[in-house]
This record gives C-alpha cells, structure tokens and sequence, in this order.
C-alpha cells in the first residue's frame, strides 16, 4: 500500500510542459465520461444459466417485465459466469474447485443473452476456466458469434486486462474485467525472459490479514509456538503467520487485503486507456472478499472502486458475493460493490466425477450406499450446505442514467428468482412482488447509508439522485 500511495503522489505531483501537449487534444479531457445526456447503463450480478430462456418472454409475464428493463437500457452489462460448449466432441477437461460446481451453458446461450438485451460481460471470474483453455477459448468462439462484448479472459495477461468496446449511438464503451477471487493456475501469466506467458484471467492477488487484539495475538503466537515446539521470541513481531493464517496487532478486529501492486497498477492503466478510448468506462471486478459483518465489502474493494473512478471508470460493478452489498456513489459515479446473482440454475449437467468422488460420504448419507445419484441429485446436496437462503435468490437491476458525464439517478428494479421453486422455475429472475421489492429495497436502503447513500422507494422502485 506504501507503493501504491506513493506512486498517486508522484502522478498528482507530476505537471506535463505545455508544449508537450496538443491543447485541442488534451489527455485530461479523455477521462471524462461524455455519453450523451439521458444514456443509460443496466447492471446486473452472476448469470448462472445452463439453458436459452427467450421462449419464456411469450408465457412468463414475470421474467418478460425484466426483459424489458434490460432491452430498454442503451447498453446492458451482466457476468459471464460460465463456460459454453456443446459437450460432445469437446476436446477440453473439467477443471473444477475443491466441492465445487464445473459450470456448464450449452451453445445456445450466448446468442440467447444477447436476445435478452445483453450488450457486454466480463469473463474474470472464478468459474471462467471450468473447463480449461478449450472451454475458455470455445466460449469466446460463441460470444463473438452472439454478437457479445466480453472482457477479462486472454490469450496473454495484457490480453487479459485490455478494456473491449461495445459501439452504441449515444457513445463508444468500454469494459474491463477483473477477478480477485479466481482458481488456483487460471489466472494469465505475462512471459518472463524466456519462459512463455499463459493464457487465462485478469487477476488480482490480495494478501488477506487478519486484525486481533494484542491479547489474542499473544494467544495464537504461543499456540503456534506449541505447535511447532519452538521457543517464543521475547519481543514478537507485530504481524505473524500462524497456523498457515497471516495475522497483527490492531485497534479493531477484523480482516484486512492488500492489493497486490503490480496487479493494481496495470489494472489501473488498462482502465485509463480503456477510458481515454471510450466515452464511458465500465470497471467490474468478481470478488468474494468480504468484510466481518454480513454486509461489509473487503477493505481493499472501495479503495480499487474509488482509484478506477479516479483513472476514468464512469461506474464500478461488483459481483461474486451471492448477496447484494452496499451502494456508493464516489464523484458523481455509482459503485456497486455487489450486485448478486441474476440468472441461478441448478440445472447443471454434466458434472465432473471428481465432485461426485469427493462428496461420496454425504450422498451415501442423503440417499443410501447402494443408490446412483444423478447430477440434479449431488446440486441437492451441495445447495442444502451452501446456498439455502433467500437471499441468494433476491437482486435488483441497476439503470443508470447519465447527463453531464455524472449519474443523475439509479434506479433499482427488485427482482426475485424464486427459491424453492420447482429446478425449471428456479433461478429465472421475475419482478418481484410489491412485498418482496420492499424488504430487498429496505435491506438496501440500511446497509448503503453508512456509504452515504440515500435510497428513496417510489412506486416499488429504489431510486437513487446523486447530488
């Protein structure tokens, strides 16, 4: 972090001569959002889906009432999380994390989002190489194809990183992805002097701390010293690492990141150029970090959001999180630090018989030694530890709309994706009823004022006017 404020310091400080500069084109100017007044930008979380749903829009007034909201929108942006191909003849492997899904969209889907009113989707994420390099590189074949702009995955790591544009009639924007929750190998490697560099995410690595008391330290320092069977230092360090945990001495307990700041850097420029050729930014970043409380972003999340709006983004959307988190506007510019899931399956078909080998002992339990669980049957059982809460399955979609290079207003559309429904109603986001819209509303308006937000509820609608 010394680095990083360093590094601001000596930019703010920096003044370019005048005569280096075209005073008809200065670089300054390019970081300002300039769409046209009245443009508007819907946002949503995670779109989980593992089927075309357009043909719902003529029977499900439900979902086709959201439809609407997202085609109404001059460009529409959503996460990308998962992996398109059609698994016969392909040629890739699974790839999934420890007890967790390898997520799979037939080919269809890309073309069906784009149907739906999807313009642009980040691809950094912690499912984005489920399958490998070929289902990475399958799935940019078929969001090409759809018409999609995608960011966030490449064949490189500036590849990775590099913003892509989506061309509208009221302004040229752009997209960059980034991911700091991400599997192990999957994220894009740079080369080095004569190594090769790898394909995969834009990734930032954070280091997590956390923050106890000096008692507490003193506690887990003599436990690891126990552990270990080593004398304790007299004088002990002010941060530690015990039992594989990195930990120091703090006012408030709590849990801390730090950026890592190579990564932050290039992120930082791939956003400013992306800006300085585009007239909107849109920076998103796939994150599971939080803070302690329920509701808390990680620390190192709203420093990220404020330094991307500072380098040109015109918003900042989050997702990973599967609930929604606070609402900020930072210079004019909304900061969505967690916009949740949009699309939901549990249809998910094929998985990995490594899930099924690591969860043998609690599907014998659930269904007995001699039974043959299916794949619907092994999602049962991972949702029931995992993802049993109606939280998960309430979101809302964010319209901005700009004027004067500044957010004039959000409006927050509550949506329910109808936990406990039957697996083909499930997951599919419907406006939610008027009861549902204000308790999701309500639950916003608590946990974004201590950002100072203030969220007003007009007609089943969260409504936001920046000042």
């Amino acid at each position: 972090m010394l680095l990083h404020a360093a590094c601001l310091l000596l930019a703010a400080q920096h003044v370019t001569p005048p005569e280096l500069i075209d005073p008809k084109r200065p670089p300054q100017r390019e970081l300002e959002t300039r769409v046209a007044d009245g443009f508007t930008l819907a946002a949503v979380g995670d779109l989980i889906t593992s089927r075309t749903l357009a043909p719902l829009v003529t029977s499900d007034p439900g979902f086709a009432a959201v439809v609407r909201i997202l085609q109404g929108a001059d460009a529409t942006f959503g996460n990308f999380e998962n992996t398109a191909f059609e698994p016969s003849g392909f040629s890739g492997s699974p790839y999934p994390g420890r007890d967790d899904w390898a997520l799979v969209a037939p080919p269809g889907v890309p073309g069906d989002l784009k149907s739906l009113g999807f313009d642009l989707v980040s691809r950094a994420n912690n499912h984005g190489l489920d399958w490998g390099l070929e289902g990475m590189r399958e799935s940019t074949r078929l969001l090409d194809a759809a018409g999609l702009v995608h960011a966030g995955v490449g064949e490189s790591r500036a590849d990775a990183r590099a913003a892509r544009y989506l061309e509208t009639p009221r302004g040229r924007i752009g997209l960059v992805s980034m991911a700091s929750t991400f599997r192990e190998y999957s994220e894009a490697m740079a080369p080095y002097g004569r190594a090769n560099g790898r394909p995969g995410l834009n990734a930032l690595h954070t280091t997590r701390t956390h923050v106890v008391t000096a008692e507490r330290y003193e506690a887990l320092r003599a436990a690891e010293a126990e552990r270990r069977r080593v004398a304790e230092d007299e004088d002990p360090p002010a941060e530690g690492v015990f039992f594989e945990q990195r930990f120091r001495v703090g006012e408030k307990p709590g849990t801390s990141y730090a950026m890592n700041p190579l990564d932050e850097a290039e992120i930082l420029q791939a956003i400013r150029l992306g800006k300085q050729h585009s007239d909107l930014l849109v920076a998103t970043i796939h994150a599971h970090e939080k803070g302690l409380a329920p509701a808390e972003p990680a620390d190192f999340l709203r420093t990220l959001a404020h330094d991307a709006i500072d380098a040109g983004a015109g918003a900042f959307v989050g997702h990973g999180e599967h609930t929604l988190m606070p609402i900020e506007i930072y210079k004019g510019r909304p900061i969505f630090y967690s916009l949740a899931n949009f699309f939901w399956s549990d249809i998910q078909e094929p998985l990995p018989g490594e899930l099924y080998e690591n969860n043998r002992a609690v599907l014998e339990q659930a269904f007995g030694k001699d039974a043959r669980p299916t794949d619907a049957d092994l999602s049962a059982v991972l949702n029931a530890t995992s993802f049993d809460d109606e939280k998960v399955f309430q979101t809302v979609i964010a319209v901005t709309r700009y004027a004067g290079g500044r957010a004039s207003e959000v409006r927050l559309h509550p949506v329910d994706l109808g936990y406990g429904e039957p697996l083909t109603r499930s997951g599919v986001p419907r406006l939610a009823s008027p009861a549902m819209g204000r308790a999701i509303l309500e639950r916003l308006q608590r946990i974004s004022r201590p950002f100072g937000t203030e969220i007003a509820i007009e007609d089943g609608v969260g409504v936001i006017r920046p000042r």
